[in-house]
């Protein structure tokens, strides 16, 4: 891992910005930090306590490795910094990148009301039914997110306009449905987070 300054093409301009990137030389501590949250879990669940959420940081770096992107976290001078990931391979209107991720299904995914993004990417972590270092990675269309309804009167993009926070299950309301544009599973290694489908 190392932190960097880049230029970031956004559509507010040409904007330097650090970011962090990952290589497989992380792997091994994002393995130890994934079998920590899930001991943690494990043992609250024995004495009949909640697990702990999903965190942000396996989510999104678990993402940065698979998809050789860069994870943004801090603000950003005379931009919207609301995204996750910046695609350095995409040029300015598809490279600022919004993930969402679940650990328990249905997933309740909430949206700020000033959040940006070019593509938007969904992260299961509880991978048909098990917590086993698989994670599958599923783009959804924008379009769809923000013209989902969330109750029988608006959308989300509706709700955001009102500066509410709405949210939504993504997986019941969209991917059953068929409703991404694509779907990639990874396993998480000490070598490397692999693609295996």
């Amino acid at each position: 891992m190392r932190k960097s300054k880049e230029i970031l093409h956004l559509p507010e301009g040409d904007k330097k910005a650090e970011v962090t990137i990952f290589d497989s030389q992380d792997c091994d501590e994002l393995r130890k930090i994934y079998d920590g949250w899930r001991l943690l879990c494990d043992n609250l669940n024995k004495l009949n306590a909640r697990s702990v959420n999903l965190p942000e940081g396996l989510s999104e770096i678990g993402f940065a490795i698979a998809k050789n992107m860069w994870r943004c976290t801090g603000s950003i001078v005379g931009a919207n910094s609301s995204f996750d990931c910046y695609d350095p391979n995409s040029g300015r209107g598809n490279n600022r990148i919004q993930v969402k991720a679940c650990s328990v299904l249905p997933d309740l995914t909430s949206f700020g009301p000033q959040s940006q993004w070019d593509r938007i990417f969904f992260v299961d972590f509880y991978r048909l039914g098990q917590w086993d270092r698989t994670f599958d990675i599923y783009e959804v269309n924008t379009e769809e997110i923000e013209n989902y309804p969330v109750n029988a009167n608006q959308t989300l993009l509706d709700q955001k306009r009102e500066k509410r926070r709405p949210r939504f299950s993504i997986f019941s309301g969209l991917i059953e449905k068929g409703h991404f544009i694509s779907k990639e599973t990874y396993l998480i290694t000490d070598k490397g987070v692999i693609k295996i489908n």
